[in-house]
């Protein structure tokens, strides 16, 4: 009459294994979500950071050619403004010439310029939170140009042509 039940069938044993792998498990889901993006994080990625158009000088073609297959990525890092390219072959040198005018109408625009770095460039500013931004950067000879609109909440902007 004294017959043991099988450890597996009382619930204390589940609550003591059951519980804790469940909440490693879903650790690991978690993980695995926010270290993978979906597609749809990747389109409201595309709009939030707007990409902007490519502007070529017409006397020369061949180096804006060179620079429209590659991009820049600005990002605010403290009290500095860094444009760091995306692929290791952009064409580094002069300094880069950032024009950030605000969206609104009215309000005053601002120009950085951002001296060569050993990631890219890198120059002195800060922006206000409040506004977007229309973004425009070119290199000193101005031969190109990316354009773009940075919003208020977006602490990097992904240019593109």
């Amino acid at each position: 009459m004294n017959q043991t039940r099988s450890t597996w069938r009382e619930p204390m044993v589940w609550m003591l294994v059951g519980l804790p792998l469940a909440s490693v498990v879903i650790g690991f889901a978690l993980l695995f979500a926010a270290v993978h993006p979906g597609n749809e994080d990747m389109e409201t990625v595309g709009r939030v950071n707007k990409v902007g158009k490519l502007l070529v000088a017409a006397e020369d073609r061949a180096p804006a050619a060179e620079i429209a297959t590659k991009g820049l990525v600005l990002r605010l890092k403290g009290d500095m403004i860094e444009a760091i390219p995306m692929d290791g072959e952009f064409p580094r040198g002069g300094k880069l010439q950032l024009t950030l005018v605000p969206s609104e109408a009215g309000g005053p625009g601002r120009v950085f310029l951002l001296s060569p770095s050993e990631l890219g460039w890198r120059g002195v500013g800060s922006l206000d939170g409040g506004h977007d931004w229309v973004v425009e950067l070119r290199p000193d000879n101005a031969t190109w140009a990316l354009s773009g609109h940075w919003t208020s909440q977006a602490r990097f902007i992904r240019l593109m042509p």
